[in-house]
């Protein structure tokens, strides 16, 4: 038995002020949404839903609870 993910998407958007990156996909009668960092590729959430709608929107809404915990730390070069 093969699966094979249809109706691929992919784009960028900033996210509390973190560059992501968006993959949606549908497997079966399922639509799975990835949200990754766009600097790392580390995974930040994952929405599996009826429908790509309230599948963007579960991963969006928890990554962004994510993104609003993760600190940030400024680098200073040279003093």
């Amino acid at each position: 038995m093969r699966i094979c993910a249809e109706e691929w998407r992919n784009y960028e958007q900033e996210l509390e002020g973190w560059l992501v990156s968006v993959t949606c996909y549908c497997i079966g009668s399922s639509y799975i949404t990835q949200v990754e960092s766009s600097s790392s590729g580390a995974l930040i959430a994952r929405g599996i839903a009826a429908t790509r709608e309230d599948s963007e929107r579960q991963a969006l809404e928890t990554a962004k609870e994510r993104l609003l915990l993760t600190r940030r730390i400024e680098l200073m070069v040279g003093g």
